[in-house]
């Protein structure tokens, strides 16, 4: 699992050149205002480089890391049972789902708040 490194500088749209192992790397950080400047990867040598490079600290700086982490696929329990999109909205609507009914308005969103609690009606036919 890669990590998202976001690095950010005040020099506005700031190019400088890293080295990572024996080649020279030009990264560039990009700016909307023309004063907050950000640059993002995933390279864990990229990464490396930047953070030993001499202007890291001084002239731009990790604003953020986050992990690209795939989520865990949830496991859906299948209710065989329910046949009709009226069942499957009454099911969502009790306890211990208790669904607001402005988020069964649709047989999308039906779906969308039973995968959102782990269950899944494979009896319903899903025309998404």
């Amino acid at each position: 699992m890669k990590n998202i490194k976001t690095y950010e500088t005040r020099h506005g749209n700031l190019s400088t050149v890293v080295q990572v192992g024996n080649r020279n790397v030009r990264i560039r950080f990009i700016s909307k205002d023309n004063v907050h400047g950000y640059y993002a990867t995933t390279d864990v040598d990229l990464q490396r480089a930047i953070e030993s490079d001499s202007g890291y600290g001084r002239k731009f700086y990790l604003l953020e890391e986050t992990c690209s982490c795939d989520e865990k696929e949830i496991e859906l329990k299948p209710i065989p049972y329910i046949k009709t999109w009226q069942n499957a909205k009454e099911l969502l609507r009790k306890k211990p789902y208790s669904v607001p009914e402005y988020e069964l308005s649709s047989p999308e969103r039906i779906e969308k708040s039973a995968k959102k609690n782990g269950i899944v009606f494979p009896l319903l036919k899903s025309n998404l």
